[in-house]
C-alpha cells in the first residue's frame, strides 16, 4: 500500500531520536586545543544513521509504525467505501425513482397529445367531407358558410370561389381579392376571360380605381388599340403591361410599346420590340425595292408595247405610200403620221417614267444594303 507522503514524513519526524544523540560537544577556543581528542569524542557521540534504527525483537520501529499506519488506512478506506456504497445506493434509488416519474409524465403527455391530435384530425376530416359534398353539389354559398363556421381563413373561401369560377362571389367574400381574381381570369382562354370580365363589369362590384383594370383587359381581348393607347398610364400590373406590349408589337405599334415599357420595364420585351421594329423597317425597305422592281418591269413592258406599236405604224405608213391609189391618199398618210407622232409622245413619257423608277429602285436597293 502506498501511503501519503505527508503521513510518512510525519511518522519519521515523530520518532524520538534524542536517546541516540549525546550532548553537542563544545569546541574550545584556546590556541593549544587538542583537535585529535575532540575528534575522538565526536566519533563516540555521533548520531546513528537513519534507516538503521535499534531493533526491537525482529522488527524495527520503522516497520512497526508502517504496519500501524497500514492498518489505520485500511480501516479508513473500508469505512469510506461502505459509506460510498450506502450513498450510491441511495442516489441510484432517488435517480431511478425520478426517472420513472418523468417517464410516466412524458408518456402521459405524449398519449394525451396523440389522442388530441387524433380527435383533431378526425374532426378536420369530417369538416372536409362536409365541404366537399356541398362543393360537389354546386352549393358554393353553403360551402362558404360552413367554412366560416369551421373558422377557415377568408383567403381559403376566396380560393374556393375562384376554383369554381365564382369571381363575383369571390369579390363579395373579400373585395381586396381583386388581384387574385384578375390573375385567375388571366389564365383562362380568351372566350372565358371575356365572359368573366363582363360578369364583373355588370355586377359593378369593383371600385372606380379598380374598374380600369377590367376595361383594359376587355380592350386587350378586343384589340382596341386606341383605348389601350389612351389608357397606358392606367395599367396597374407587370403582367397586364406585358400583354399589352405584346399586342402593340404584333400590331406594329412600336411607339406605343416603347411608351408602355417606360412604366413597366421588361428587358426581354424591350429587346423584342426593338428587333421587331428593326426587322419591319428592313422589310419595308425590301418591299419598296420589290415594288419598284415590279413597276420598272411593268413600265418596261409598256415601253416595249409602244415600240411595237410604232413599228406597226411605220409599216402601215409605208404601205400607204406604196399601195394607196385613192384620191384620199394624202389624208390617209397625214393621219398615219399623226398616230406615229402620238405614239412617240407616249413612248417618251413612258421612257421618262421608266428612268425615274429605275433611279428610285437603285436608291431603295442601296437603302436595303446600307441598313443595319
Amino acid at each position: 500500500m502506498i501511503y501519503p507522503r505527508c503521513h510518512f514524513y510525519s511518522f519519521y519526524t515523530n520518532i524520538d531520536l534524542s536517546e541516540n544523540f549525546a550532548t553537542e560537544p563544545k569546541l574550545p577556543l584556546e590556541a593549544d586545543t587538542d583537535f585529535d581528542k575532540i575528534l575522538v569524542n565526536f566519533n563516540e557521540t555521533k548520531p546513528p544513521k537513519i534507516g538503521k534504527a535499534t531493533k526491537i525483537g525482529k522488527a524495527t520501529k520503522v516497520d512497526k509504525a508502517t504496519k500501524d499506519l497500514t492498518v489505520i488506512n485500511d480501516k479508513a478506506n473500508y469505512i469510506e467505501r461502505k459509506d460510498f456504497e450506502k450513498i450510491s445506493i441511495k442516489k441510484i434509488s432517488i435517480i431511478g425513482f425520478s426517472f420513472m416519474t418523468v417517464l410516466i409524465i412524458v408518456i402521459g403527455f405524449v398519449l394525451n397529445q396523440s389522442i388530441n391530435r387524433g380527435n383533431s384530425e378526425q374532426e378536420k376530416l369530417s369538416q372536409e367531407l362536409i365541404i366537399t359534398q356541398l362543393e360537389t353539389s354546386g352549393k358554393y354559398d353553403k360551402v362558404a358558410q360552413k367554412m366560416k363556421d369551421f373558422n377557415y381563413p377568408k383567403k381559403d373561401i376566396v380560393n374556393m370561389y375562384l376554383e369554381n369560377g365564382q369571381f363575383v362571389n369571390a369579390l363579395k367574400a373579400d373585395k381586396k381579392a381583386i388581384t387574385s381574381v384578375l390573375d385567375k381570369i388571366d389564365t383562362m382562354n380568351n372566350k372565358e376571360q371575356q365572359k368573366a370580365l363582363n360578369e364583373l363589369k355588370k355586377a359593378n362590384i369593383t371600385s372606380k380605381k379598380e374598374s380600369p383594370s377590367i376595361d383594359l383587359r376587355l380592350a386587350l381581348l378586343n384589340k382596341d388599340i386606341d383605348f389601350l393607347k389612351k389608357n397606358i398610364k392606367s395599367v396597374d400590373s407587370q403582367a397586364l403591361s406585358d400583354r399589352i406590349v405584346k399586342l402593340f408589337i404584333d400590331e406594329k405599334e412600336y411607339a406605343s410599346a416603347n411608351e408602355q415599357l417606360k412604366f413597366f420595364a421588361n428587358k426581354a420585351l424591350d429587346k423584342q420590340a426593338k428587333q421587331a421594329e428593326h426587322d419591319d423597317k428592313k422589310q419595308a425597305l425590301t418591299n419598296k425595292v420589290n415594288e419598284l422592281k415590279k413597276a420598272v418591269s411593268d413600265t418596261q413592258k409598256q415601253l416595249d408595247g409602244k415600240n411595237t406599236q410604232l413599228s406597226d405604224l411605220h409599216k402601215q405608213l409605208y404601205d400607204l405610200n406604196k399601195n394607196d391609189k385613192s384620191p384620199d391618199k394624202g389624208k390617209h398618210v397625214d393621219d398615219k403620221n399623226k398616230e406615229i407622232d402620238n405614239a412617240n409622245k407616249d413612248k417618251n413619257k413612258i421612257s421618262d417614267i421608266l428612268k425615274d423608277q429605275q433611279g428610285k429602285e437603285k436608291e431603295a436597293q442601296k437603302a436595303v444594303d446600307d441598313f443595319k
